[in-house]
């Protein structure tokens, strides 16, 4: 993708599209911005399907801890899992993606 992608040029500098501000001593607009960077962090995320065996169990636990789960469902080769996944783990669960 366009690494400039969400970003303008204002002032001849590159800055965020979207500013969002938040009051550290209230509190006010801190939703707003936790929003926001789940938003920002489930975009950097793709979907996978995949089936994973039982004895990839680690890899997993990681779709668990990292990933975010949409559906999981036991069958006899594994887990068949639907998930919301970084970069760095969709490469080592290339082996076992279903289209």
């Amino acid at each position: 993708g366009d690494p400039l992608e969400g970003m303008a040029l204002v002032h001849g500098r590159v800055v965020p599209e979207v500013v969002l501000r938040a009051s550290a001593k209230t509190g006010e607009g801190l939703g707003d911005v936790m929003q926001a960077v789940e938003q920002a962090l489930l975009s950097l995320n793709a979907m996978v399907s995949c089936l994973v065996p039982y004895a990839k169990g680690d890899l997993l636990n990681e779709i668990h801890t990292v990933g975010t789960i949409v559906e999981e469902e036991f069958v006899a080769e594994g887990t068949r899992v639907v998930a919301y996944v970084p970069p760095s783990l969709r490469g080592r669960l290339k082996p076992y993606i279903q289209d």
